[in-house]
């Protein structure tokens, strides 16, 4: 293993960390000393930030340091230890913000919520505290109705922002300061296409372990190039991403009228990335306006779907749109939003916000929930944990199918699913007529064992995960049906889950234990599985 080339790799990729740190840097300047305090109630934090990027620096060149005589050799090896590394370092650092704010006082909850935003997934710890009328804080709790005499019970982490009579301003995520939320919402837009892919365009010295690191890095059983060349494929899929996320600001500000720049910004940036991370206590819901929904429902949509196909079209070259992972998945879309739609028809909707609840009501919070829940995104403007059974069900089956490969979405993804009913075809047409089989084939691509076995193992290891996940919350004490949903939204990368931890709950009643499985959870779900599996093998630690 070559240890010092690891470390001069990881030296130089937080050096361009910190120039990301400068963002949020910035924007703690600007509403810290150029508005005024009547505009800026909030806390401030352009000390805490440049801390932040103080640490940075300093990890950075420890790690060049120890890496000063490097070789410049990088294989396989080095590779996928390289990607662990820096989705682990990256939010411990990530995490300062949240904790030398006091934003998050507990650090195991600073590195949950850095992770979680890393990774796309959106579950917060982020919760407001409560006080009783002699101001001590009040232990709060949540039920799960189903689980009879089975309660949660914990303290909120958001200090409220009082004026000068005691009475309360903000609360919740509400309360948190503006360079802060911005931070919250930013590492999930550079976690959705990949923290790796974006470095991979400002560091050559990646060279040899390039590709490999894009492969590690990219999502789904396709890893498509649209360049001969690593570093321009992901030069371009950032611009196009870039491209995306400033159009739907435009758009958010252009028909929402009460949205100011902040809040367009935020809700694109998690957006785009199918994060979910909201600036609002009530999600999108806060904001109850139509225009805005369906603004988001389309952009949920176009991060799922994958970015080379946006290049084709760019290019003109719109036949190779025609393939079938695209229309599987908006068939999934179309057929999974209809039937829910079609179960809350004429049910309570339990909505964030006052509205009739007329077919076009329906409809919308329908696709709005189930495509949030489909491409991972977690946004909610409803409380769909009292919505039927059926609707339930639906919706936990389309977290584990997610969008397209090549996508800023999780979940298995539907080209596995294809794959997977081409295989089972295939075998049972094996079985009684094995002399008409001819070679398992995608259009004209042909399925050569490898990847059929790597996609079958691949749902395998989801099964068992699943398993061995529900099995351990429950351990820790955790209802099943919580269990069963927090096991999902994780893996997953979601944000959203079911009773304990439903649309109007966050994540704080978990035990420090549940906590760490979760983050270890998400990063198994972002990185596929085998990048972390393949590190507890004892072979791969083998000199020869």
């Amino acid at each position: 293993m070559n240890y010092r080339e690891i470390s001069r790799i990881l030296g130089n990729y937080l050096l361009y960390f910190a120039l990301i740190l400068c963002v949020p840097l910035g924007v703690a300047i600007y509403f810290q000393f150029v508005l005024d305090d009547q505009a800026n109630p909030k806390p401030d934090s352009t000390i805490e930030f440049l801390a932040t990027l103080g640490i940075c620096l300093l990890i950075a060149y420890i790690f060049k340091f120890f890496g000063k005589k490097s070789e410049g050799n990088v294989h396989k090896r080095e590779s996928i230890i390289l990607v662990v590394l820096i989705w682990f370092i990256t939010s411990f650092i990530g995490a300062l913000p949240f904790y030398l704010t006091g934003t998050l006082n507990n650090p195991v909850d600073a590195y949950f919520e850095t992770i979680s935003g890393f990774t796309t997934t959106g579950a917060s710890m982020m919760t407001a505290k409560k006080y009783d009328a002699d101001g001590k804080e009040v232990l709060q709790t949540i039920e799960n109705p189903n689980v009879p005499r089975k309660t949660y019970s914990y303290y909120g982490t958001i200090e409220p922002i009082r004026d000068k009579s005691g009475k309360i301003l903000f609360e919740g995520v509400e309360a948190v300061g503006y360079a802060v939320l911005f931070w919250r919402n930013f590492i999930q837009w550079l976690g959705g296409m990949g923290i790796v892919v974006l470095f991979l365009t400002v560091l050559p010295a990646l060279g040899v372990g390039g590709k490999f690191l894009f492969q590690m890095e990219s999502t789904g059983p396709i890893k498509e190039a649209i360049s001969p060349r690593i570093k321009e494929t992901a030069s371009l899929l950032w611009k196009l991403y870039l491209g995306l996320t400033l159009m739907q600001v435009v758009l958010l500000l252009w028909t929402n009228v009460n949205m100011d720049l902040f809040d367009s910004v935020a809700v694109s940036l998690s957006t785009i990335s199918t994060g979910g991370y909201s600036i609002k206590n009530l999600s999108i819901g806060a904001y109850a306006n139509a225009n805005t929904e369906w603004i988001v429902i389309l952009f949920m949509i176009l991060g799922s779907i994958n970015f080379s196909l946006y290049f084709h079209i760019l290019r003109a070259k719109f036949y190779k749109i025609y393939v079938p992972d695209f229309f599987l998945f908006i068939g999934s879309v179309l057929f999974f939003s209809g039937t829910i739609t079609y179960i809350i028809y004429g049910k309570p909707l339990a909505l964030f916000y006052q509205s009739q609840d007329t077919f076009i009501t329906t409809l919308r919070t329908g696709l709005f929930q189930s495509i949030s829940a489909q491409t991972s995104t977690g946004y909610t403007t409803a409380n769909y944990d009292v919505w039927p059974f059926s609707a339930q069900m639906f919706m936990l089956i389309i977290m584990f199918l997610g969008g397209m490969s090549g996508a800023t979405c999780g979940g298995i993804k539907t080209p596995r699913f294809y794959i997977l009913f081409k295989i089972l075809v295939y075998q049972v047409q094996a079985m009684f007529r094995p002399e008409a089989v001819k070679k398992l084939k995608i259009e004209n691509a042909h399925i050569d064992m490898k990847t059929a076995l790597t996609v079958l193992s691949f749902f395998a290891i989801v099964a068992f995960i699943t398993s061995l996940g529900t099995v351990l919350y429950i351990l820790d004490g955790i209802d099943p049906e919580t269990s069963f949903g927090l096991t999902g939204c994780m893996l997953n990368n979601i944000g959203i889950a079911f009773r304990a931890a439903g649309p109007l709950d966050t994540f704080v009643f978990l035990s420090p234990i549940s906590k760490i499985l979760s983050t270890l959870w998400m990063l198994l779900g972002r990185l596929e599985f085998y990048s972390v599996l393949i590190l507890f093998l004892p072979s791969f630690w083998q000199t020869k």
